[in-house]
C-alpha cells in the first residue's frame, strides 16, 4: 500500500459496478457509509429510479438526478473530506 492508504482500501481508484434486487437503497446506503474509511475521501454512488445516491464515510446525499443544488452539496461535501475534484465531477 502506498502512503496514506488506510484501513484495507486500495490506493487507487476503483470502479465496481453491481446490480441488487429490492428496494433497500437506504439499507445499502447506510452500509455503504459504515464500511467506508473517511482517511481518503472515497465516495461510493449509484441510482435508485431518478434518485442519485452518493455515499462518503459517514454521510450519505440523496438527490434527483439533475437536481444542481443537491449535486453540489455532495461535490462540496467530497472536496471539503479530501476527495479530488476530478473524481466529484462525473455526470448525472
Amino acid at each position: 500500500m502506498s502512503a496514506g492508504a488506510a484501513g484495507g482500501q486500495p490506493p487507487a481508484w476503483t470502479l465496481v459496478e453491481w446490480e441488487y434486487d429490492g428496494d433497500d437503497a437506504a439499507g445499502i446506503a447506510r452500509a455503504l457509509a459504515d464500511a467506508l474509511e473517511p482517511a481518503l475521501g472515497w465516495y461510493a454512488d449509484f441510482t435508485d429510479g431518478e434518485e442519485r445516491i452518493v455515499v462518503f464515510a459517514g454521510k450519505v446525499f440523496r438527490h434527483r438526478r439533475g437536481d444542481d443544488a443537491g449535486r453540489a452539496e455532495a461535490i462540496a461535501y467530497g472536496r471539503s473530506v479530501g476527495t479530488p475534484a476530478h473524481r466529484l465531477d462525473r455526470k448525472e
